[in-house]
Parts: structure tokens; C-alpha cells; sequence
């Protein structure tokens, strides 16, 4: 009999659990990416970003003490700048297409994050977001790290650089290593 109890309020829980999810959907306008989320599915999706972080990544500090930042530039506009924007500001034709929006590269929010959580998103990706994995385990991460150090220097991008990379003036080595950086 206790075992049949426990049972029913298994099933009871789940039912009310998928009950309470599905009225938020409901809420929310759906799952299309159209209607902007409400505030506690955006906070909860950006806790569940930073806890799939494996905490010795975000350790990680970049391992390149001196960058050319034009080399990083053309990394930077081939991978990210498709969505991410050359500015780094996310507004692109992208933006009001895809939920959760690009990053906006120079926030606060970014500007907190470690080098290592950086590598890492830019190696693994996001899950359910429009970010895709750059590379694969064993690839030259000098690419990666170029474009750690990129972000880092798009808050202070300057007009001559940012009207270079709009015309097609970076410069970087795709070299033979095959990855996708």
C-alpha cells in the first residue's frame, strides 16, 4: 500500500511539474523565439550557462602573452562577427531572429567572465542557443585564444579598426592545421 502511495504522488508531482511548465510556454507566447522570454526563463537559462562550465576551464587564463590584433581580427570576423556583429555589439540581422539574441561581446556580463569560460564557449558552444562549437578537442587553440583576446579588445575597438574589418582588411594564417578556427 505505502508503495502505491509513493507512486501516485510520483505521478502526481510530474503531472503538476509538466502542468506548470506547459502554462508558462503558454504564458510566454510558445517556444518560437519571436516573443521575448519572461525574466525567470532568461535567468535560469544564463545560471544553467555558467554551472556547464567545468570549473577548471574557467581557470584557465590565455596562454598567449602577445596578440596581433589584426590576425585576431580576421579569426574573429570569420567565426563570430556573423552574429556577434564587427562591433562585437550582437545587433545584427541575426538579433531579432534568434533567442536566446547574440551576446553583446562588450558587456559587462562578458567582460566578468574568465579567458577560460571564454575558450570554453568558444571550443564547446551553447546548447539551445545559435552558438555552435569552433573546433574540436586537439585542435590548435592559438586560434581560440586570438579570439579570447579579440573580446577582450572590443571594448576599445577604434573606428580605423573596426572600418578595416568591415572591409575585408584583417589578416590572419588558416595555415594546415584543419580545425575549424
Amino acid at each position: 500500500m505505502r508503495k502505491a502511495v509513493m507512486i501516485w504522488a510520483a505521478v502526481s508531482f510530474a503531472v503538476f511539474v509538466v502542468a506548470v511548465i506547459g502554462c508558462i510556454v503558454v504564458w510566454s507566447g510558445g517556444f518560437g523565439v519571436r516573443p521575448h522570454p519572461p525574466a525567470l526563463e532568461s535567468s535560469l537559462a544564463m545560471s544553467a550557462l555558467d554551472s556547464s562550465i567545468p570549473s577548471p576551464s574557467s581557470k584557465l587564463k590565455n596562454p598567449l602573452t602577445t596578440v596581433d590584433m589584426k590576425d585576431a581580427a580576421g579569426h574573429y570576423e570569420e567565426h563570430c562577427a556573423v552574429c556577434h556583429g564587427d562591433d562585437g555589439s550582437g545587433r545584427t540581422k541575426f538579433h531579432g531572429a534568434m533567442d536566446p539574441p547574440p551576446t553583446d561581446l562588450r558587456s559587462d556580463d562578458t567582460r566578468e567572465m574568465s579567458d577560460g569560460e571564454l575558450y570554453w564557449i568558444i571550443k564547446n558552444g551553447v546548447r539551445w542557443s545559435g552558438m555552435p562549437a569552433f573546433g574540436a578537442p586537439g585542435d590548435n587553440d592559438t586560434h581560440a585564444w586570438k579570439i579570447v583576446a579579440f573580446i577582450r579588445h572590443l571594448p576599445s575597438l577604434t573606428p580605423d579598426e573596426l572600418n578595416a574589418m568591415k572591409a575585408g582588411d584583417s589578416d590572419h594564417d588558416h595555415g594546415d592545421h584543419g580545425d575549424q578556427h
